[in-house]
């Protein structure tokens, strides 16, 4: 880990991208004051750590997340300074920059990071204690749904930036309150004692008209009452109905399992684990001989019914990870029988 700075608010620190796991989370079906609930909730499931402790990063309906361990963070921070920090953010924010769309190789303080961007979100990311070969390299970028190449990338020497490059794009409520703080403080303060100093006359009104309004309201008759309480409780249901509208999955779960199956290639093979990371993403954990992870990429990709289609080894040598998108059942598709 890194310090980033030091103010009155407490210490900034920068997390290792070797530390950390990266994803993307899809909140476009989410409503707006919904998302951090969502995104805290998608990142407990799916963070790869029993502690996890994550900086998430919003571009559009998608968020950026990196996660790491609570407990490993704590153990350097104690080693290196002894006292909790306001934050901790990832050390890729402050390496490189944002781009439309590319794959780029970064060399970081320690290791080679690889980035895959498109239209500024950063779809792929994945780390290398040394440079990667082009093996891991076409692996990667196949993993992140592009095309292989002939030579692995040159490595981008950029150093750490004063900004992340989120915030040179176009900070976030949340850093730039994390780092003008205390001016918001004192500006808020001085505009808190304007308001209340200069319009005291108009505010007292419109509080007497206020009583005058909540005294004609308690006089009305308990049908009146009933009337207005149904009305707002139909809203709040009708708004609790579209939140779970909006988590269904683009498929059913029956017709999910079979386009599943019938993608995978081989025989042998077994579903050890079957996740939804959110309502359109889907986690597959397999076991099968030789386990060959652009196969099954290609496989999944070609069967129509996924995309953004990443396989990944897990912990067993016939163990393998397929994460992919559902996408919606096409028009005139029929549904698997029960």
């Amino acid at each position: 880990m890194r310090l980033l700075a030091l103010g009155g608010a407490g210490s900034e620190w920068l997390m290792a991208r070797g530390r950390c796991a990266y994803t993307v989370l899809d909140a476009s079906s989410v409503p707006a004051a919904k998302r951090r609930a969502f995104a805290s909730m998608a990142v407990n499931r799916w963070a790869p750590f029993a502690d996890p402790q994550a900086h998430v990063q919003w571009v559009g309906d998608s968020a950026m997340v990196w996660a790491w361990s609570q407990r490993d963070a704590q153990a350097v921070l104690e080693h290196e300074s002894g006292e909790v920090p306001r934050r901790i953010v990832p050390e890729s924010l402050f390496v490189g920059a944002t781009l439309t769309d590319d794959a780029v190789l970064v060399a970081l303080d320690e290791g080679f990071e690889g980035r895959v961007w498109r239209r500024h979100l950063l779809i792929a990311s994945a780390w290398w204690p040394a440079a990667p070969s082009l093996a891991q390299w076409n692996l990667f970028l196949r993993g992140a749904g592009r095309m292989p190449v002939s030579t692995v990338a040159l490595a981008q020497s950029a150093g750490f930036a004063d900004a992340p490059w989120h915030v040179v794009q176009g900070a976030s409520l949340q850093d730039m309150w994390g780092r003008y703080r205390g001016l918001a403080l004192r500006v808020g303060v001085a505009v808190l004692l304007a308001v209340l100093c200069y319009p005291l006359a108009g505010i007292v009104r419109l509080a007497i008209a206020q009583a005058g309004v909540e005294r004609q309201i308690a006089s009305q008759d308990d049908t009146v009452q009933a009337i207005l309480s149904a009305r707002d409780q139909a809203e709040r249901d009708l708004q609790a109905a579209q939140a779970l509208l909006a988590l269904r999955p683009p498929q059913g779960q029956v017709d999910l399992f079979a386009h599943a199956i019938a993608a995978i290639p081989g025989n042998g093979w077994t579903i050890l684990e079957w996740r939804m990371l959110n309502r359109d993403t889907l986690e597959v954990l397999l076991n099968m001989p030789r386990p060959d992870p652009r196969a099954l990429v290609v496989a999944w990709e070609a069967s129509g019914f996924f995309a953004d289609v990443t396989a990944e080894l897990g912990r067993g040598a016939d163990e393998v990870i397929i994460r992919a998108r559902i996408l919606p059942r096409r028009d005139g598709e029929a549904g698997v029988a029960p």
